[in-house]
């Protein structure tokens, strides 16, 4: 499939909550096991960290790309599609507009910025794809569906979308 390819890149944040929580999880895990008689709650904790573990990084972001037909955010494992028919705008975020938003089903800097954040302001739920809270774009849909991404060139991914857009209608 062709079109523009936007590449998401963690910022200084993001990859150091990266690094650093998997090994906090490793080094309660150890601790558990070596301090805890019987074994039960390092294998409940050893289970959940797991699994957890497993769900965010399934949902990382990995790119955005923008076809013909759509724009699609790529997961690892995901992809959201949305088509231009379903576009009701789009536009550029500064981080003074995320002051408002609370993470409320999200990772917050594990892999990026990713999940389900209440814009308390509005009432209304963002899913955010965003590897760092620079070069914020957000795109809003029909459904009122909003999505938060950033890239590292904003102004071409509206512009590339806008163009898309202008051909369709």
């Amino acid at each position: 499939m062709t079109g523009t390819k936007f590449k998401y890149r963690l910022d200084k944040r993001a990859r150091l909550i990266t690094w650093c929580v998997p090994g906090v999880i490793v080094l309660t895990i150890a601790l558990l096991w070596i301090f805890s008689p019987g074994g039960y709650w390092p294998a409940w904790f050893t289970s959940v960290a797991v699994a957890v573990g497993a769900l965010v990084a399934l949902s990382i972001p990995r790119s955005i790309r923008v076809t013909k037909e759509a724009v699609e955010i790529r997961c690892l494992v995901e992809i959201t599609h949305i088509t231009y028919n379903h576009f009701r705008s789009v536009r550029r975020m500064e981080r003074a507009d995320l002051k408002p938003f609370i993470p409320t089903f999200a990772s917050v800097g594990v892999g990026g910025y990713f999940g389900y954040w209440l814009d308390i302001k509005n009432w209304d739920l963002v899913k955010v794809y965003a590897s760092s809270w620079q070069g914020l774009v957000l795109i809003e849909d029909i459904y009122e569906q909003k999505y938060l991404v950033s890239v590292d060139d904003p102004e071409k991914l509206i512009e590339t979308i806008n163009k898309h857009l202008k051909i369709i209608y």
